[in-house]
């Protein structure tokens, strides 16, 4: 029951920010969060989701997957303190994160955020200089 209704607000949400996003005029704008979130819809659901959420949102110039490793997410979990969430127990952080690796395909640019510090930030870092310099040259 509460993975229906947590997929229902996740597509309220994604539907009352489409309606906003329409009303703005100017600025930046982030959605790729809602692509991936069809990840933790039910497995049979999530691709079809992905596809209908890619049509209607607008897609960037420059994707990021910033993937982690189940047990090293569970680490990191635990040691914020909080209760965990639905989501946030190993087999259902195994089948999301199969989920979404199945979804980016080639549209995305994967990170591996499974390494303590900065060596993630520094490849994200990488990867947009890369492209910037491209873009110069």
């Amino acid at each position: 029951m509460a993975r229906s209704f947590a997929t229902l607000f996740f597509t309220l949400d994604v539907l009352m920010s489409v309606r906003w996003y329409k009303k703005q005029k100017t600025g930046t704008t982030i959605f790729v969060r809602y692509l991936l979130g069809s990840a933790y819809l039910p497995p049979r659901l999530a691709s079809a989701g992905y596809v209908i959420f890619r049509r209607v949102l607008p897609f960037p110039d420059l994707a990021f997957f910033i993937d982690i490793e189940p047990d090293v997410a569970l680490r990191r979990i635990r040691s914020r303190g909080h209760t965990p969430e639905m989501f946030e127990t190993k087999s259902r952080l195994e089948v999301v994160r199969r989920v979404a690796m199945q979804l980016i395909k080639d549209e995305w640019i994967q990170i591996d955020n499974s390494v303590d510090g900065d060596i993630p930030f520094k490849e994200v870092e990488r990867v947009l200089l890369e492209r910037d310099a491209r873009r110069s040259g």
